[in-house]
């Protein structure tokens, strides 16, 4: 047997999951999304990777199924392709959500730290803080120091999904991946900072942090991540009824534990 005919046969016992981990491998070469994006659509003829993760995944599945009955054959194949997709959905979603997360705790920082230096340069050295001052200054630092929970709970939940589905192995691009691990490491100097500040002035102390909150709202993502990118599987596998009815349960849940953050921060700017 020829090495191509040798390779060829390996890829064909691959499993859904090592499947999506070969692809993860080659987009991950590219450093970033777009750049990955721009070799799919300057390649002749363009080929969407999703197209070319189903076909193999039926072949695989045919494969390993050839000589049996054939509704336990069309069974595995309609198998192997949920579980394809469905990763192929939560490596995107994984992706997406954690740029538009870094946009956002972007924007953020620079809200909280501009309010933190005008806070500190119109305090005058001649006058004790007043109350609107400790409190304004209270509320800087705990929204810094939800804003560094949000981020550690968004990586706790991304590990999470990493082991269940995709062997551990990383989901996000390393140009996303390195800039998830800066903005991280500013909210916190800027949390410490806040908190600091806040010492010093006699704020009173925060609230004491709950052990099992970062771990709670992780669980929270865990969801948010892993039931849309099932419902878009199903949906792309012509499965409306069982994607309508994964995506009303997650959003039935996401409203339960809805977590009012807008409306604290809007309390925080409005004063």
């Amino acid at each position: 047997m020829t090495l191509s005919r040798r390779v060829a046969k390996l890829e064909q016992s691959l499993s859904p999951t090592q499947l999506v981990l070969r692809w993860l491998a080659e987009a991950h070469a590219f450093g970033d999304v777009a750049p990955y994006v721009a070799s799919l659509l300057a390649a002749d003829p363009p080929v969407a990777p999703l197209d070319r993760l189903a076909r193999e995944a039926i072949r695989g599945a045919r494969t390993a199924n050839r000589g049996k009955r054939s509704e336990l054959g069309d069974a595995a194949v309609r198998s192997a392709l949920r579980e394809t997709v469905f990763r192929f959905e939560l490596v995107m979603r994984i992706n997406v959500t954690t740029h538009e997360l870094l946009d956002r705790e972007f924007l953020l920082e620079a809200v909280f730290a501009s309010q933190l230096a005008m806070l500190l340069s119109n305090q005058s050295k001649e006058r004790l803080p007043d109350e609107s001052y400790l409190n304004r200054l209270g509320q800087c630092r705990d929204l810094t120091l939800q804003r560094v929970d949000e981020l550690l709970a968004n990586q706790e939940a991304r590990s999470t999904v990493e082991a269940r589905y995709l062997d551990g192995h990383p989901a996000l691009f390393p140009d996303v991946a390195t800039a998830f691990d800066k903005q991280l490491r500013v909210s916190q100097e800027l949390a410490v900072m806040a908190t600091r500040c806040s010492e010093l002035d006699s704020v009173p102390p925060a609230e004491p942090d709950d052990p099992e909150a970062v771990n709670l709202r992780a669980s929270q993502l865990v969801a948010d991540l892993v039931g849309p990118a099932k419902a878009e599987a199903l949906d792309k596998l012509g499965e409306g009824v069982r994607a309508l009815g994964i995506a009303t349960d997650w959003l039935q849940a996401k409203f339960r534990n809805n977590v009012s953050f807008g409306s604290l921060l809007h309390e925080a700017v409005e004063n």
